[in-house]
């Protein structure tokens, strides 16, 4: 079920928002009950509660919260008559209900949070937007005021120890269920505080489940899972939300289970259904600005645990420069991401990163370039359709091993998009293969992947069989996680 129908979300509210709307709508601006009663409860919890019970609430904290809201609710319908206080427009199960989630929970969030069909929340002020596989929905709910928004988004960061304030007005955060949360305040974000909530949800675990969501061919599914056979080096390349974890997650997946992996990423996200893996995340500094743990720092440590296999989440700074050095002293069949608008200026980002390592400066480009051809061999490039929100790859190319005068890598591409419009078929090129003799090296035999007829077009129906090889390529597509 998709939340909003696309092509009426100008004339009507998608269903989500109906649903969440009608249940946490808030009230006009200006005094009402409800906040009344909201702000007393608090009062009273923050003088006879300790913060973490109220941030790690047990089923207990959650009578006491009812307990006293019952309470407030009963004083303020005896004072109201007498006082001239608005009337209350909710039920005292309805009020209980909604004030638990706003003190314990995370309010008009909790329903979002819980839907597994949301990739993003985006909180501009106090209205709320959601964005699935469909494309982006404004929700009919918000937040409140800029103090109930900079009070949540500490909820939210309460468990990391961490919280946004005026002299620490920018906040990046990963919260408890992985997610990424960014946060500002002012004096950064002005009039009002600005939330992103981006939530990893790896759609699919295995190769046959991206065949099936139509992000890869068959063809090209085979012979990545070769590939990766052959202790390849892959990159994958893509824009913000164009599936490159999840492609990521699911190539590490063919990873023979006898081989040790270390795992190094910025955020917890990476599931590998093998047993010997070695997950590593960075650390940033606390608040007196020490302890922090980089990426860099942690390709340095992965050398020294023996590892069969090292993949790098996304590289997206000095650490480049050390991946590279690993990879062209012995460890093969680096995996890791990169952003990038294509699977040609990956190369030329990659080079730009080692830059940013302070010895990086001393290297020419063309050695690092070199670097570059000899750690990866293929570059695999994903795209996310903006009308159909359906991610595919767009391009798989394979760098020959050569670099030219300038730096140039040169690179040539095994399958990539032909025909025309939403019609393109993800089809072998003419290109023979200039690595073939590393499958062969790793007794995978590299015919069925031979290049495509001469009169490579759109309609190009050329599919490679599994290969003949003694390592069972079909067998991995179907393993998961």
């Amino acid at each position: 079920m998709s939340i909003n129908d696309p092509s009426k979300r100008t004339q009507q509210p998608s269903e989500l928002s109906q649903m969440v709307g009608a249940a946490l709508r808030r009230p006009e601006a200006g005094e009402n009950p409800y906040r009344a009663i909201l702000r007393q409860v608090r009062q009273k919890l923050t003088a006879t509660s300790d913060p973490y019970e109220l941030a790690h609430p047990s089923p207990a904290t959650r009578q006491k919260v009812e307990a006293l809201t019952r309470q407030t609710i009963a004083d303020y319908r005896l004072a109201q008559p007498v006082q001239g206080l608005p009337a209350l427009d909710l039920s005292d199960d309805a009020i209980i209900q909604r004030l638990i989630s706003d003190v314990l929970g995370f309010g008009p969030l909790d329903p979002l949070l819980r839907d597994e069909r949301i990739e993003e929340i985006i909180v501009n002020g106090t209205d709320i937007w959601v964005i699935d596989e469909s494309g982006k929905h404004r929700i009919e709910a918000n937040v409140g005021d800029a103090d109930n928004l900079v009070e949540l988004i500490n909820r939210l960061v309460a468990p990391t120890g961490r919280q946004v304030n005026l002299s620490n007005p920018i906040l990046d955060a990963q919260l408890p269920d992985g997610s990424r949360l960014n946060a500002t305040i002012a004096p950064v974000a002005m009039p009002s505080p600005a939330m992103t909530i981006r939530r990893h949800r790896l759609v699919a675990r295995q190769m046959q489940d991206l065949i099936q969501l139509e992000s890869v061919t068959e063809s090209a599914a085979h012979f990545l899972a070769a590939a990766i056979q052959a202790r390849l080096g892959i990159l994958v390349a893509g824009g913000t939300s164009s599936g490159k974890t999840n492609f990521l997650n699911v190539l590490s997946g063919l990873f023979p289970e006898s081989e040790r992996v270390v795992v190094i990423e910025d955020t917890r996200e990476l599931q590998l259904p093998i047993t010997d893996v070695v997950y590593q995340t960075v650390r940033y500094a606390n608040a007196e600005g020490t302890g922090e743990i980089t990426q860099r720092r942690l390709v340095q440590n992965a050398l020294r645990m023996r590892p069969d296999r090292i993949v790098v989440g996304e590289v997206r700074g000095s650490e480049a420069l050390d991946m590279l050095l690993a990879a062209n002293t012995g460890h093969e069949g680096f995996l890791s991401t990169v952003h990038a608008n294509s699977a040609g200026q990956a190369l030329t980002r990659l080079v730009q990163l080692t830059k940013l390592a302070p010895e990086g400066t001393q290297i020419d480009e063309k050695t690092v370039a070199e670097w570059i051809a000899e750690a990866f061999h293929l570059v695999v490039y994903l795209k996310r359709d903006p009308v159909s929100g359906r991610r595919r790859v767009e391009e798989v190319i394979e760098l020959t091993g050569s670099v030219e005068q300038g730096a140039r890598i040169l690179h040539q591409p095994i399958f990539s998009r032909d025909g025309a419009g939403s019609g393109k078929v993800l089809a072998r090129t003419p290109y023979p293969l200039a690595r073939a003799e590393r499958f062969r090296d790793h007794g995978i035999d590299p015919t069925p992947f031979a290049p495509a007829p001469r009169n490579f077009s759109g309609t190009s129906t050329v599919r490679a069989s599994p290969p003949a090889a003694s390592r069972s390529v079909p067998e991995q597509l179907g393993r998961g996680g």
